[in-house]
């Protein structure tokens, strides 16, 4: 069995290698653009580049051991014990700036002796007493010259160095046998001293410099730059790593909440549903609520997530929060409401948000009445309660219809209204008489007003948009939603582009009236979680119930 610590660590990996994977795909067309660049690039400087030849020269360096030979005498000029620094020493010597001047001369001053080192490199070939000599060119002809004429100049320089040594030696010799009297000249002494003295020349006639040419340069027949098939390769290999690096720096910069893994994560409660973004969600009003296409799919998909999201507990209330303004809260609780109501559920859509309503202006024909004069004490909540007109993609007009409560006149202490006791009665009024309250708020973190509201209902649920709610924000809410002991029920994306591109709901069918059972409920015979169809057998305050008639809310299986 393996261990708990290995089990997490499996689990963490599993993790980080999703969490890369997502987002990845989120940049995949910037880490593609720049897997394509680079390559692309690197070809393109491969072809106008000017192509340039390598030709090399081997020098192998060995002492003849004349001397030995000769005169059975220990080396005169003996190596280095240490084979790596003789290979060393002998590469620092071709690298001299006297051979590179040396051979400038001997190529006619063709080119300098700096330009002769950038162009020439030199380097030992692996442990052995081998040494590489490399020269470069626009002309392959050229290249094998001067790498041919470089090699040559050291083996001039070493060989005119070690004789100038022997010939340093005759000086003394020479000025010994002078200083000899004629007589001694002739003896023992006189031609011993000439017996030194012509060693010594013959050992100079035969220097060699310890190096000679093994392998001259030949004529480079491929150019040695550029590669076009090896830049483009090691561009492709960059553009892939410097993609990826993007894409994850890129990520962590942003402070956008992208994905439903991120709100997750930071909510650490379930996504309900993901609404796709559609203009006709931000444009819809007129003289009915209508819904339609995927996102009506979206809609439905997210009110069955939440009737069955704890069979034990009755939602009776439900309050649409967010982390800031334009996020959506009021699109997700009046569509929310619509299609519960399409279900034959007694619902009602309560605008809270005090300071910026929308519902009034969305439908010309709601009166200016609400919440803020029932708060005030002017009004009942039954004097308040408005119907709106539903109509459902693809099923005939069958007089569906929503009841609301807007927010009435923008008073000036709105979180005052909020936690009054009258709010408490009315939400207490409501639940008594619907089957289910969806409350629509002011965004959480920008101002309080929804506090006193969060502790008065049965869930809460948090919108998060796609691409424009940040991680900052959602963090916050998260703490003041903690601050309050409140677990929201789960999270709502919206505005996915995501979505609609995958066809998430796309399998999702309407069904007409009459395939409904006949017992009024739209469920197909299927026990609600709403309490709706737990009838308490009390009329509702408002105006009458929507005439029966719904549309099908449960996938084909």
């Amino acid at each position: 069995m393996p261990s708990v610590d290995a089990v997490d660590s499996a689990r963490a990996g599993g993790s980080a290698l999703g969490d890369f994977l997502r987002i990845l795909r989120r940049r995949l067309p910037l880490a593609l653009l720049v897997a394509v660049l680079l390559p692309s690039a690197a070809l393109v400087l491969s072809l106008i580049t000017e192509k340039k030849y390598t030709a090399t020269a081997k020098l192998l360096f060995r002492d003849p051991g004349f001397d030995q030979k000769l005169y059975g005498s220990s080396p005169l000029l003996a190596p280095s014990v240490d084979p790596a620094r003789e290979a060393a020493t002998n590469v620092s010597l071709v690298s001299l700036d006297t051979i590179s001047g040396l051979a400038s001369r001997a190529l006619g001053r063709r080119l300098s002796p700096s330009e002769i080192r950038d162009r020439v490199a030199v380097s030992a070939q692996g442990q052995s007493n081998v040494i590489v000599v490399m020269a470069t060119d626009r002309s392959p002809a050229f290249a094998a010259k001067l790498a041919n004429t470089t090699a040559m100049q050291y083996i001039d320089f070493r060989r005119e160095s070690d004789r100038s040594k022997l010939t340093s030696a005759l000086k003394p010799l020479r000025s010994q046998v002078r200083a000899l009297k004629p007589a001694d000249r002739n003896g023992d002494d006189g031609q011993t001293l000439k017996d030194q003295i012509g060693r010594l020349r013959v050992l100079a006639s035969l220097q060699t410099g310890n190096a000679e040419l093994v392998q001259p340069a030949q004529r480079p027949a491929t150019a040695s730059s550029p590669k076009p098939f090896r830049n483009v390769f090691i561009g492709l290999i960059g553009g892939i790593i410097l993609g990826m690096g993007l894409a994850l720096l890129l990520d962590r910069l942003d402070r956008r909440v992208r994905d439903q893994s991120d709100a997750e994560a930071i909510f650490e409660r379930p996504l309900l549903g993901v609404i796709p973004e559609r203009p006709s969600l931000r444009t819809d009003g007129g003289e009915a609520l209508s819904l339609s296409g995927p996102e009506g799919e979206a809609f439905r998909a997210l009110r069955t997530n939440l009737r069955y999201f704890d069979v034990d507990h009755d939602i009776h209330s439900l309050l649409i929060t967010s982390s800031a303004p334009g996020d959506g809260k009021s699109t997700i609780a009046r569509y929310l409401a619509m299609t519960a109501a399409a279900s034959n559920v007694r619902v009602i859509l309560l605008e809270a948000d005090l300071r910026r309503p929308v519902l009034g202006n969305l439908f010309g024909d709601l009166h200016g009445r609400g919440l803020t004069n029932v708060l005030a004490d002017h009004d009942a909540i039954t004097d308040v309660i408005q119907r709106v007109p539903l109509q459902m993609g693809g099923l005939p007009d069958m007089g569906l219809t929503l009841d609301v409560v807007t927010s009435g006149p923008i008073p000036p202490n709105p979180t005052d209204l909020l936690e009054s006791d009258r709010m408490r009665d009315v939400l207490a009024e409501l639940e008594e008489h619907y089957d289910l309250v969806v409350i629509d708020t002011s965004p959480l973190t920008v101002v309080p007003d929804a506090v006193p509201v969060l502790g008065r209902v049965s869930g809460v649920v948090v919108v998060i948009r796609d691409g424009k709610s940040t991680r900052a924000g959602a963090r916050d809410l998260r703490k003041q939603l903690d601050n309050l002991n409140i677990s929201p029920l789960g999270i709502v994306m919206n505005g996915s582009a995501l979505a609609e591109k995958e066809g998430s709901y796309g399998y999702y069918q309407y069904r007409p009236l009459e395939q409904a059972s006949g017992d009024g409920s739209s469920n197909g015979g299927h026990p609600s979680r709403w309490p709706s169809l737990r009838r308490r057998g009390k009329a509702a305050p408002g105006p009458e119930s929507a005439a029966a008639g719904v549309a099908s809310e449960d996938p084909p299986t």
